[in-house]
């Protein structure tokens, strides 16, 4: 049966118009023509649908929809009704005889509606109560429609749109200008009127009880609502709490450059514990702006996700294409008539955004210009209070884009940290604590590119900081609320004044303890996990080495490890599932006879691989026998130099 996509404005249907809207007006009761019947098809509802005259409603829509069903919001056109129940949603046709039926309708309660050709139409209200069998429903006739009126008005005074619906049927208008609303077309009966703003943080409102009787128009009133608190929060025993925000929460990760590996190192090692639910990570414009330079950083950002992976990170996606330029202005200077790009990562955060829930919200830690966000707040301007932005530095080197940043403080629910101080200085003894494989050989290298401690601190701190809240709350003591200008408020939050944004001040950040939980996470060794002894493993892939390094070759355009001197080496966990004899391919180059030793952990046993001298890149392969369990190989030089690209294993005997 095809579904219909209701997504209009409600208004006066020109006489003869061939569609009719179904409402309810039946009262739930005693409906049943033919009571139960045993089927094996599962519960089935069936009836029919006749005219006035007694002949059948041939060609009728009927829409069956949950009673706590609410119609697709007009403003979006693939929003999708809601329905907390769980209910059948399905649509179909009164045959020649008048007749519909519905297969497999969950349990629960319902309205039918029924919409003839002649602008008339019937609701009935009825119970599923049983997991099977074939409920028979009265006949029901269609009858002349009326219309709902009325009007939409703010406590604050403040303008405002507001979606208006009909519970139970696929219904949604907007309210215009002066918050005035209109429903045609809607069968006689009594129906609860929803009201929820189109703005953010509007609370919504019911009307219960709105009477329509056939052929008239009824007037629901006026109805007051109001506008919540965009973000609550409490300072409580010392620690930063806000409602509904915790490790549990879905999470997207956004930086500039993404030239510094220590960026999202911290988030995709909490993922790769299974700790966090990493729903993608974003790569936007830094001090650059335009189609080139976000090729540029996504593929910086790629190349330290490859490192994170070869060190046995799992749970990671690849990165996806934000902002790529500021906002401007328009013309009319209000902030929601900015015309937007649909960047992929805006895209992404609106996917995301819809799947949570303003209880439940996704959380979005930005560490560069918050352009992204905005452009996802200006293509949905409903997702406001499912997501919570949190922002790091917007008064220093993530200020450039200040229409982004006013559009979130003012639209979103936002939490900004170190808005007005830069990061303490980072030891040359913390950075030595970075893991010996290619995660953490990378993010040393940066640090020696970087060239001071200033430029190394604010790399290391800024970008990831505010995530290492959601594991220790402790590191964020102190919070404020704030407006976009001007001071930190005074204002009591438990007065629900309005604010722009939760502050997070210098004095309210445990410098230490984020330190401490960020390396306590990176070298925690259940973030890197084996390699299963299967497939490929590439020779970079190590999770210690001495004497042996990570280059790029030109003819592979891949990592290679390079050994250049007798008795370096390099150490792999894997994972054998099964005992048994495998048979290991070296893929490898080395100008001159070389040679390596394949030391295994458990058995102690050292299996030789001779390296014939080639200037090509060949392969040669070797045997072992391995019991099952986790082991640490420890590939040695023994030979010459050599280059290695990677191992492929596959088994030999059983």
């Amino acid at each position: 049966m095809k579904r219909f996509a209701w997504i209009h404005r409600m208004g006066a249907l020109a006489s003869g118009a061939a569609l009719l809207l179904m409402a309810c007006s039946q009262d739930s009761g005693p409906l049943l023509a033919g009571g139960w019947t045993d089927t094996e098809t599962g519960p089935k509802v069936a009836g029919i649908i006749q005219r006035d005259d007694g002949s059948p409603a041939v060609g009728a829509l009927v829409l069956l929809r949950p009673a706590d069903y609410l119609g697709k919001d007009p403003t979006s056109q693939d929003s999708l009704g809601e329905t907390a129940s769980g209910g059948t949603v399905l649509d179909a046709f009164c045959d020649s005889a008048g007749v519909f039926a519905f297969e497999k309708v969950a349990l629960g309660s319902y309205t039918l509606e029924s919409r003839d050709r002649e602008i008339k139409a019937v609701a009935v209200r009825f119970n599923v109560d049983r997991d099977k069998g074939r409920l028979t429903l009265a006949a029901a006739t269609v009858r002349a429609v009326g219309t709902i009126t009325g009007r939409v008005r703010f406590q604050d005074g403040a303008p405002g749109r507001v979606l208006v619906r009909i519970f139970g049927l696929e219904r949604a208008v907007v309210t215009d200008a002066s918050g005035a609303y209109f429903f045609g077309n809607v069968p006689a009966g009594r129906y609860t009127l929803h009201f929820s703003g189109l703005d953010p943080f509007i609370l919504p409102a019911d009307r219960p009880d709105v009477g329509v009787a056939p052929g008239a128009s009824s007037d629901a009133g006026e109805i007051l609502l109001q506008r919540g608190l965009k973000q609550g929060f409490r300072i409580a025993d010392g620690v930063l709490e806000l409602a509904g925000i915790d490790s549990t929460n879905p999470v997207i990760f956004e930086n500039g450059a993404s030239k510094n590996p220590v960026d999202g190192a911290y988030l995709w090692a909490k993922a790769s514990m299974g700790h966090l639910d990493l729903r993608g990570t974003i790569v936007t414009y830094a001090q650059d702006t335009g189609a080139a330079a976000i090729n540029v950083n996504l593929k910086a950002c790629a190349r330290i996700i490859r490192f994170a992976r070869n060190s046995g990170m799992r749970g990671m996606v690849e990165p996806v294409a934000g902002a790529r330029r500021m906002l401007t202005k328009a013309p009319g200077g209000r902030l929601e008539d900015i015309k937007s790009d649909a960047s992929d990562g805006a895209l992404l955060l609106i996917r995301e955004a819809r799947k949570a829930t303003v209880a439940k919200p996704l959380v979005f830690f930005s560490g560069a210009n918050l352009t992204t966000a905005a452009e996802a707040l200006l293509l949905d301007p409903a997702i406001a209070d499912r997501m919570v932005v949190f922002g790091a530095n917007n008064d220093n080197y993530n200020i450039r884009d200040s229409l982004a940043l006013a559009l979130v403080s003012k639209k979103a629910r936002f939490v900004e940290w170190a808005r007005d101080y830069i990061w303490p200085y980072i030891s040359q003894k913390d950075q030595d604590s970075f893991p010996g494989n290619r995660l953490g050989e990378s993010i040393r290298t940066q640090y020696a590119k970087g060239g001071t401690a200033t430029l190394a601190t604010f790399a290391f701190y800024g970008d990831f900081g505010a995530a290492t809240w959601l594991f220790r709350p402790k590191v964020w003591t102190g919070a404020t609320p704030a407006d976009l200008k001007g001071p930190p408020l005074k204002a009591d939050v438990s007065t629900r004044a309005a604010f722009d944004f939760v502050d997070i001040p210098a004095e309210g950040t445990d410098w230490e303890l984020m330190q401490d939980e960020f390396f306590n996470v990176i070298t925690d060794p259940a973030a890197y996990h084996p390699w299963p002894w299967t497939g490929r493993i590439e020779a970079e892939s190590y999770r210690a080495a001495s004497n042996a390094t990570a280059d790029s070759s030109a003819e592979e355009q891949t990592d290679v490890v390079t050994w250049k001197a007798v008795g370096g080496w390099t150490e792999y966990p894997i994972q054998v599932d099964a005992a048994g004899d495998y048979t290991v391919e070296f893929r490898y180059r080395s100008l001159a006879q070389s040679g390596l030793k394949l030391i295994d952990s458990l058995s102690a046993v050292e299996t030789p691989v001779n390296l014939p001298a080639t200037s090509v890149w060949t392969s040669t392969a070797a045997d072992i026998h391995l019991e099952a369990g986790l082991h640490i190989l420890r590939l040695q030089s023994t030979q010459g130099a050599l280059e290695l690209n990677w191992m492929n294993v596959s088994v030999l005997s059983p």
